[in-house]
């Protein structure tokens, strides 16, 4: 199975070191297939206020300022108490479990980067695997790499992108916090059930409410009509990648968590707060260097003991003696 996920996101003109990285994580694991659904209630961390309005506000911390950002932890409301006392990083028994990882990241265009990500695929086996997997985060330019360099795996947007957008919506739809948190269960219910057309209808009832976003009208972000079209269109977009019963019942993964999680471990090394990394070859090393390190196999090893050498290094030196007549 592979993950994508591209972070960093570029801010603007003013900030030209701000760069998005393309970063791949690709997973061999192990799962099962189940004739019934193995998981058709909505989890629990996605039930547990607190823990998704932290989750979203991770999600456009990274979007807005153009770089990793500690998010402080939100305070619990007395609804959803209960529900934090639960671990909502639990694993259901249900979810493929991972033997071995590998990684890429690059300044690479998308263009430059999809043909990097299919021989590295290709170099591990995965497109003759049983089960094949492409999540993202249902970006534009994921499926374009998935439908012409991957069009054998399931394509898979990824849940947790949509529970941000669902978030958005609701709280635009309705000013106070019960009511909105009410219309976001409604809805991420019906997602996580397959039902993603019911929602894209009644966000049609709510564009006709709020008003519908004149074509070519440039406003504001947060304007409510602005948000709806963007929930509107990002869902009628990933319909067809949000059959998320069927996923679970073929034990492939509906979340792109592990490429989240690598986006983090890539940014530790790479990027951080008024930290800058040049656009050249020793910006796109530190890169490849660092995915090396957190891939399995002997991907570091290999490139230690064949890099580049001084001609008067000791070890060139040694290496020629050895084998001299």
């Amino acid at each position: 199975m592979l993950k994508i996920g591209g972070h960093g996101y570029s801010a603007t003109i003013h900030q030209p070191h701000w760069r998005e990285t393309k970063n791949a994580g690709f997973h061999r694991r192990k799962s099962q297939s189940f004739c019934p659904d193995p998981q058709p209630e909505l989890p629990d961390c996605f039930r547990n206020e607190a823990y998704v309005e932290k989750l979203v506000k991770g999600l456009k911390s990274r979007k807005t300022a153009g770089r990793e950002e500690e998010v402080e932890a939100a305070q619990p409301s007395p609804s959803s108490t209960a529900a934090a006392k639960a671990s909502p990083q639990e694993r259901t028994s249900w979810q493929p479990q991972t033997l071995f990882h590998t990684c890429l990241s690059a300044l690479a265009s998308s263009e430059e980067f999809a043909p990097m990500m299919a021989a590295e695929a290709d170099s591990r086996g995965f497109f003759t695997a049983k089960k094949k997997a492409f999540v993202g985060d249902g970006q534009g330019y994921h499926g374009t790499i998935q439908q012409r360099w991957f069009p054998d795996f399931v394509p898979i947007a990824d849940f947790v992108h949509a529970v941000e957008y669902l978030y958005a919506a609701a709280k635009t739809a309705h000013a106070d916090a019960p009511s909105r948190w009410r219309q976001y269960l409604e809805w991420a219910t019906a997602c996580w059930k397959g039902n993603v057309a019911q929602v894209i209808a009644d966000l049609g009832v709510w564009q006709r409410r709020i008003g519908i976003l004149p074509l070519g009208e440039k406003v504001p972000e947060s304007d409510p009509r602005k948000i709806i079209h963007s929930v509107t269109t990002y869902l009628t977009n990933n319909c067809g990648r949000m059959d998320y019963p069927r996923y679970r019942r073929e034990g492939l993964p509906v979340t792109s968590s592990l490429a989240e999680s690598l986006v983090k471990q890539i940014s530790k090394r790479v990027k951080g707060t008024e930290k800058f990394w040049n656009d050249g070859p020793s910006g796109e090393a530190i890169l490849q260097l660092r995915a090396a390190v957190i891939s399995d196999g002997d991907r570091l090893q290999h490139w230690i003991t064949n890099r580049p050498i001084s001609p008067f290094s000791p070890r060139c030196r040694s290496t020629v003696l050895a084998n001299s007549p």
